[in-house]
């Protein structure tokens, strides 16, 4: 009985969040739908075109939950847009097994340590024509790392030589990684002799679709590529609108302004769901829901004692059931390959939780319902919350972990913030909300090194403090290991000493939704989350 009425109790809370959502939010999501549906964008021949459908061919209009403010794959995480809109294509690629496939690049060979060939492919042209070789590619590659500091990590090019259609790549150290992470689009390949004024707005590249008009974080409009290599693209033309809210994006289709969309709440697919009016795929992706926790001294949680308390006390199961998805196990999703089902992970466990609190002096002094510190002092943990892909899971989630907290007498307070690096960079939280990708080049060595060790330097810096001297050894490890069972395993011991360290809070794996309206063919969620719009979608 005990256990059915803290359920309800959190069921009540997450309800009555839901309904403040839903109260503050629901006019500004119909608001957003209308108002980006209608965006026009003056073309790169300068034509204006907007989300109608156009009036001869194949065409589709497509809402993303996020366009950047230009198109240079370059520039920061740019290039993820460019690939998810079938523009942008990099040497090589992941399949949905997260193994890296053949794309510009036909065959590879790691010669040693420091050594890699690539073969690229005969017969690839860019969409204005111009032949891709070796030396396009290294040009590309080359401007990149000139432009991100995130490109050059994960290369850590000495040299790169460009002989016909073969590409020579000399690293600095040992960087077995470096294969998978070719795959990031930072790499996309483009025809660098473009003014850096098309770069940004209309870069040529070699997929399916060219870009025919931009208007920054609005709209951006496709035609199909006549020189594609890889056969015929499913379209003519294509409308991509920024839908920034979840909701609105589920809106949006429903009331028909778009006929395919991604990234909608696993509560809102049973919208679409069972019914023959709409397309639905679904995966469990190597994305985690994760609350990071604050271990400078300066925050309660730097007390090993207290994370781990925090730890028991969270129900990640009701977790997966409020928003979809399974209960995480670890810093990596376990639709990763990386030995998740060889690890001791965290379960819900609220006694043994009130057990270490009450044994480091974790005491409700005030009889108020809430410990304080064992200093006296009070207690309070600040988490920040803000939106991630227009979804409302993170404040689900920041809601169920405050109701969790607050049953072993912890207090909890949730700041809605719109930018959490704002407060990030000054260490002003206790606990945040993000959304992450565990395996963003399908191998376990880049997210590993950039959120939990001082060794890399870009990205999504490590930025709770977290430090193991155990972490940073396995990392070194990994640029030296070359097979890939054995890097998996450094991930699964990588895995252990996180957990046991109690890093962060490793809340869902989550689902990665994609709608269509039913005339839409072929339209698959792919489990690498850089891919969305592809050559195989049609309409009919």
């Amino acid at each position: 009985m005990k256990k059915m009425k803290k359920a309800a109790a959190l069921m009540m809370a997450i309800a009555m969040a839901c309904g403040a959502l839903a109260g503050c939010g629901g006019s500004q999501s119909a608001k957003t739908a209308d108002s980006a549906a209608n965006q026009t964008t003056v073309s790169t021949e300068g034509q204006t075109e907007g989300t109608q459908e156009a009036e001869n061919g194949r065409h589709i209009n497509v809402a993303f939950f996020w366009i950047t403010s230009d198109l240079d794959p370059a520039n920061n995480y740019n290039g993820w847009v460019l690939s998810r809109l079938g523009v942008g294509e990099s040497l090589v690629k992941l399949n949905d097994e997260l193994k890296v496939e053949a794309c510009l690049a036909d065959s590879w060979e790691n010669v040693d340590e420091t050594t890699w060939k690539f073969h690229i492919r005969e017969g690839v042209t860019f969409s204005n024509g111009k032949a891709v070789d070796a030396e396009a590619a290294k040009a590309s590659i080359e401007r990149a790392i000139s432009m991100n500091d995130r490109a050059a990590e994960y290369l850590k090019i000495d040299s790169m030589e460009a002989n016909g259609q073969d590409l020579t790549i000399k690293t600095t150290e040992a960087n077995a990684a470096l294969l998978n992470n070719l795959v990031e689009p930072v790499f996309d390949v483009i025809d660098t002799t473009e003014s850096e004024e098309n770069i940004q707005t209309a870069p040529v590249c070699t997929g399916p679709y060219v870009v025919s008009g931009f208007t920054p974080e609005q709209t951006v409009t496709l035609a199909a590529n006549p020189t594609y290599w890889d056969g015929t693209a499913g379209l003519d033309t294509i409308t991509v609108t920024q839908i920034a809210d979840a909701d609105a994006r589920a809106m949006a289709i429903q009331s028909g302004e778009i006929d395919l969309t991604n990234t909608i709440d696993n509560t809102s697919v049973t919208l679409f769901t069972d019914n023959e009016a709409y397309n639905v795929s679904s995966i469990i992706s190597p994305r985690v829901n994760v609350a990071y926790m604050n271990q400078a001294e300066t925050s309660p949680l730097h007390d090993l004692k207290l994370r781990k308390a925090v730890s028991y006390a969270v129900n990640r199961d009701a977790y997966a059931d409020l928003i979809g998805g399974s209960a995480a196990h670890s810093a990596y999703s376990d639709s990763t390959p990386f030995g998740n089902d060889t690890i001791t992970a965290y379960t819900y466990d609220e006694a043994k939780a009130a057990e270490i609190l009450d044994n480091a002096g974790y005491k409700d002094v005030n009889n108020d319902g809430y410990r304080e510190m064992p200093d006296g002092s009070e207690l309070v943990l600040n988490y920040l919350q803000a939106a991630d892909h227009g979804s409302a899971d993170s404040a689900i989630l920041a809601t169920a972990v405050q109701s969790d907290l607050k049953n072993v007498g912890i207090h909890m307070e949730i700041l809605s913030v719109e930018n959490l690096s704002d407060y990030q960079t000054q260490g002003n939280f206790d606990l945040y909300t993000a959304n992450d990708n565990s395996a963003p080049t399908g191998d376990p060595q880049i997210w590993l090194e950039t959120m939990y060790t001082g060794l890399g330097t870009s990205g999504k810096k490590n930025l709770t403090g977290f430090q193991d001297d155990k972490i940073d050894e396995i990392v070194r490890k990994m640029s030296e290991t070359f097979k890939t069972e054995d890097r998996y395993a450094l991930a699964a011991e990588a895995s252990q000493v996180l957990n046991d360290d109690a890093a962060n809070l490793f809340l869902t794996n989550s689902y990665l939704n994609m709608v269509s309206a039913a005339k839409v063919k072929n339209a698959k969620q792919p489990v690498a989350d850089y891919y969305f719009i592809t050559k195989d979608i049609t309409v009919e």
